[in-house]
């Protein structure tokens, strides 16, 4: 005969396995960790008291300046008389036949296109030497870092005395020892933009080359340990390996250096002030023609139009950045 096999009951698996585990009451544990619904309402509530300070200076300072000066770029305002008068598209008309602005965003997109993939590149190149154990590596830091953080003015009156005309500056005073002829650096309209680019790139490279070489020591050294285990080579561990996990590093980079460059100011105009008329002119960028447009002639509603366009084109370069540099 089968026996019927009967459930036992919770008593009877209590005294087999032991004493039951007493558990907590309900009660008890919501007095101690809060309600779901409290706790959310602190975790708002903090942060409100967190975020909305920072979002208020970010609208006071970015937002709320750019919307004023799209505004202005509408209007003829002048700091040469009160009010300002709505003038639609007519500064942007007049930009398509102002011939200095269009030199000016000529030069502005060459500084550019030429400045922002050397202090990248070299910066890139120069780290990953400087990342082969190599000696005295807080010297070179400093080194390069160094004329970064000196003031933009005196760096600029320095490279004016190298660049001066006849035996007079240290680069033709070279050139001539090696028996090369002199060249116009700040008189000739055709080197003078190139010759400030060689300035601007000398004095920021540092900082890309302290960037990517900190980025390079966070890379944890099993994985290039791993690749050389298996047979790569120094070349294929740099390129399978650092420059992947630099993307982000490169990718920050690129898109700082660009804003630096399309806003740069203070280089061309100390390079430009006491040199050849016609060589001034023509190395004039967007950010100095809206200095000129706003501050010495008064049209802040030209130099707003201008300025608008700046912005615009900024970030168009930087879209394609990440749309380049940012796929998987």
């Amino acid at each position: 005969m089968t026996s019927k096999i009967e459930p036992r009951s919770n008593e009877s698996l209590s005294s087999d396995r032991g004493a039951p585990v007493e558990r907590a009451p309900v009660g008890v544990l919501s007095r101690l960790i809060g309600r779901p619904g409290s706790v959310r309402r602190e975790q708002r509530k903090f942060l409100l008291i967190a975020f909305v300070p920072v979002i208020a200076l970010f609208l006071i300072i970015r937002v709320i300046p750019i919307g004023w000066l799209l505004g202005l770029s509408f209007t003829n305002s002048s700091l040469k008389r009160s009010g300002a008068r709505f003038v639609g598209m007519q500064n942007y008309a007049r930009l398509l036949d102002d011939s200095q602005f269009i030199l000016s965003f000529k030069n502005t997109m060459e500084f550019v296109i030429i400045s922002v993939p050397l202090v990248i590149i070299l910066g890139l190149l120069i780290a990953l030497l400087m990342n082969r154990k190599l000696r005295f590596e807080g010297f070179y830091q400093i080194l390069f870092f160094l004329p970064f953080i000196i003031s933009t003015v005196p760096v600029a009156i320095v490279w004016k005395w190298i660049y001066a005309p006849g035996t007079v500056g240290l680069a033709n005073y070279l050139l001539m020892s090696v028996g090369l002829p002199r060249v116009g650096w700040l008189s000739d309209p055709k080197i003078t933009l190139f010759a400030v680019i060689i300035m601007y790139v000398w004095k920021n490279l540092g900082y890309y080359v302290v960037v990517f070489l900190v980025g390079l020591k966070s890379i944890p050294g099993e994985l290039r340990d791993a690749a050389q285990v298996d047979g790569a080579s120094s070349k294929q561990v740099t390129r399978y390996i650092d420059l992947p996990l630099l993307r982000p590093l490169i990718l920050f980079g690129t898109i700082y250096a660009t804003i630096a460059a399309m806003a740069v100011f203070t280089i061309v105009y100390v390079m430009s002030q006491g040199t050849d008329v016609s060589a001034g002119t023509q190395i004039s960028v967007l950010a100095m023609q809206i200095y000129q447009e706003g501050f010495v002639y008064g049209n802040m509603g030209y130099a707003s139009a201008i300025a608008a366009v700046l912005f615009v084109a900024s970030l168009l370069f930087i879209v394609i950045q990440f749309r380049a540099l940012n796929r998987e």
